[in-house]
């Protein structure tokens, strides 16, 4: 018999070879246009990237003050990089029977339009912020991380997009830590599309991503929740240009006021309007606006609603319970609400509102 003995030093330079072609980083994208000042933190070191360069699947990607950068994935998910901005890509993996793709924004502006991942695994995609985590099943969106807030800003979407567990509808922005969902403008579009804007490109390099239209026939622009177009929202396709067919969702979302005494406030659901299930309720009033109550759900039966489970991380809970009536102009409810504070009432008072 031959025995052969390694000395430590040789047994230590075969595991580092051993792990580096286990732990290698996995080319899962390649810079489609940019403007110089992108790298990415690579297994310890900086990489400047440039036109057609490779991006890992652990990258730590960065902009400075003037650069800027777009992104293709191989599952064509398609993310587009502000100046001052950090993403660190925590996993993507576009093939296999659970692809998945879940990235970090840090600070800065990203825009993000979903590839195929989505379509296999539509729970396999998320963005993670400072302050929420964005669920994504099928859209095109866009996070902006700065001073201690996020917005969300959903430009065009199919399907849902869902915030900290709240439904954000196309044409809609959430502000956080905040949780208040309100219409995007012009001036919100103009900011993201000229934020990640490369203007000037290497030669030869592929033009920059034009806006996603988001003109819907038929549907008039939303001015209110209450208004979110999510019976009949355009379906744009993989790189968001133009309009390809509708689908009807069969959902409304449902807005209103809460009053009591000195008190006024806020609620938002999402209600079926097949099954009669209700979801991803929100309740905010007076200073709850700091913490509001989020998770409420319950149903429509017959003329009878009831929503219950809302709480917040003050071990504060809520529930309505109340009316809804459907007609051609859409549903209005009404009723009262109660919060509740350790098992003791805290406020109660009435509750109107509507959707469609």
């Amino acid at each position: 018999m031959i025995r052969y003995t390694l000395g430590h030093g040789a047994l230590a330079l075969c595991l580092i070879l051993l792990a580096g072609t286990m732990c290698a980083a996995k080319d899962v994208g390649q810079v489609i246009s940019f403007k110089a000042g992108v790298t990415a933190q690579r297994e310890g070191q900086p990489v400047a990237l440039g036109m057609k360069s490779p991006v890992g699947d652990r990258d730590v990607l960065s902009t400075d003050a003037t650069g800027r950068a777009q992104i293709l994935f191989d599952d064509d998910t398609t993310v587009a990089l502000g100046s001052n901005t950090s993403l660190s890509l925590e996993t993507v993996v576009a093939e296999g029977p659970n692809p998945a793709f879940k990235a970090r924004l840090g600070e800065g502006v990203a825009r993000f339009i979903t590839g195929k991942i989505v379509e296999k695994n539509p729970d396999g995609f998320s963005v993670v912020t400072p302050d929420a985590t964005v669920g994504i099943r099928g859209t095109i969106f866009s996070v902006k991380v700065s001073n201690g807030t996020t917005v969300v800003f959903v430009t065009n979407t199919t399907k849902q997009v869902f915030v900290n567990g709240v439904l954000v509808p196309s044409g809609f922005k959430m502000s956080l830590p905040q949780g208040t969902v309100s219409p995007m403008t012009p001036a919100d579009t103009n900011t993201i599309m000229g934020s990640v804007a490369t203007r000037s490109s290497a030669p030869g390099s592929p033009a920059p991503l034009a806006p996603p239209s988001t003109a819907s026939v038929g549907v008039t622009a939303p001015t209110s929740l209450a208004q979110a177009p999510l019976v009949a929202q355009a379906q744009t396709n993989q790189q968001g240009f133009g309009i390809d067919t509708f689908r009807h969702l069969n959902n409304a979302v449902v807005s209103g006021t809460l009053s009591s005494g000195g008190y006024t406030g806020s609620f938002h659901f999402l209600a079926n309007l097949g099954s009669g299930a209700v979801s991803n309720g929100v309740m905010k009033s007076g200073d709850l606006d700091i913490h509001p109550l989020t998770g409420g759900s319950g149903s429509i039966s017959g003329s009878s609603l009831n929503v219950q489970g809302f709480s917040n991380d003050q071990s504060m809970t809520g529930n309505m319970n109340g009316t809804a009536s459907r007609s051609s102009s859409g549903l209005s409810v009404s009723g009262s609400y109660e919060i509740n504070a350790n098992g003791t009432s805290r406020q109660s008072g009435t509750f109107s509102g509507s959707g469609r």
